[in-house]
């Protein structure tokens, strides 16, 4: 597929973001110009935004997702420590060092 092909069909997806979203996120519900779910595997939840309306390109755009789990992801380590009661060097490192998601 071409990067040509590839940019028809996220604007085509972008401009029925809505509809997609109702039938593969269908554990989500729209909030405001967005589609609000749990993740990308449609559980339920708050973490995962779609972009509902907006312009066929650029910052914005209509299809457009963000999903926040650092925090949910970053939690973990701390919280399996504490509810074993270990504290290992490897996890007060991971508790202690802030991650970059990229």
């Amino acid at each position: 597929m071409s990067r040509r092909d590839i940019s028809e069909l996220a604007s085509c997806l972008g401009q029925e973001a809505e509809a997609v979203s109702r039938r593969y996120l269908s554990n989500g519900r729209p909030v405001g110009r967005s589609w609000v779910v749990g993740d990308a595997r449609n559980t339920s939840g708050h973490s995962m935004f779609v972009r509902l309306k907006g312009p066929d390109f650029g910052k914005g755009a209509a299809g457009r997702w963000t999903e926040y789990v650092a925090a949910r992801v970053m939690l973990r380590p701390r919280d399996f420590a504490l509810s074993h009661r270990r504290s290992t060097a490897f996890t007060r490192h991971n508790i202690s060092t802030p991650r970059e998601v990229s």
